[in-house]
């Protein structure tokens, strides 16, 4: 199979983006990070993203079709408010990572991070930190710390 050019490579991933995008905003799933491709198993998912990372790392993709199919698959998720979160595992079997999509919307993570500077987010699997639901009173509540108390109270 002959290899993308650099501009059929950013057409596919603005098409993987969208599923990717919608299988983020889906309410039905009780964990934050939706899963889109799996590291360790060729067969273990079946999205877009899944089938070409794994094509790229097959086929030898050069590095520069890679970061082009990378950058106009983040840059699709980061005008959509869609974070990627990189989940790194390592066992007695070995090392892998699988790769994620979360809903900024209704996710927020619970340590510093910068969606408008950084799309991609590295995250050790067992790590203590991680997403908790939006919440509108957290919201007010940590408005009401920050301006203090109002005059006369």
């Amino acid at each position: 199979m002959a290899l993308p050019r650099d501009d059929e490579a950013a057409k596919l991933a603005r098409e993987d983006a969208k599923e990717a995008i919608e299988m983020a905003r889906r309410r039905d799933h009780p964990y934050p990070v939706t899963t889109i491709a799996d590291g360790a198993d060729h067969r273990a998912q079946t999205t877009g993203f899944h089938k070409r990372w794994w094509r790229a790392r097959d086929e030898g993709w050069p590095e520069a079709l890679r970061e082009a199919y990378d950058e106009a698959f983040t840059r699709e998720l980061m005008a959509a408010e869609v974070a990627v979160v990189e989940l790194h595992f390592d066992a007695a079997g070995g090392a892998w990572s699988n790769v994620g999509v979360i809903d900024l919307a209704q996710w927020e993570p619970t340590f510093p991070f910068d969606p408008k500077s950084m799309a991609w987010v590295k995250q050790d699997a067992r790590s203590r930190v991680g997403w908790r639901r939006r919440s509108a009173i957290r919201k007010l509540l940590s408005r009401k710390k920050t301006k203090g108390p109002a005059e006369g109270e």
